[in-house]
């Protein structure tokens, strides 16, 4: 695995409440962007994120702080019944995010 491609993430109060919104490092998703060539608009790109047999569809967008995932987010948190201090992976492939713990 490329280290280059990943993201990990310790959760934070902000990124487990009911906004729905996880926010992601700055510095991390534009080294994906850069390697894949993949931009992602204002109003964002539709995303997968597999988690094991899960498949979640979610909204990678840009804000003038960073990048979050937005829509289809909740779902997921839900799904894992994520909360604060958890530390989660997010592994670029091919087209999508893998998903683990």
């Amino acid at each position: 695995m490329d280290p280059n491609m990943m993201i990990v993430k310790t959760l934070s109060e902000t990124d487990c409440s009911h906004d729905n919104k996880l926010i992601l490092p700055r510095d991390k998703v534009e080294n994906i962007v850069r390697s894949t060539g993949v931009p992602v608009p204002r109003m964002g790109i539709q995303v997968e994120i597999l988690d094991n047999t899960n498949s979640y569809w979610v909204n990678l967008r840009q804000s003038q702080r960073g990048y979050f995932i937005g829509r289809g987010w909740g779902e997921l948190r839900d799904a894992r019944n994520l909360k604060a201090g958890d530390v989660i992976k997010l592994y670029w492939q091919n087209t999508k995010f893998i998903f683990s713990m």
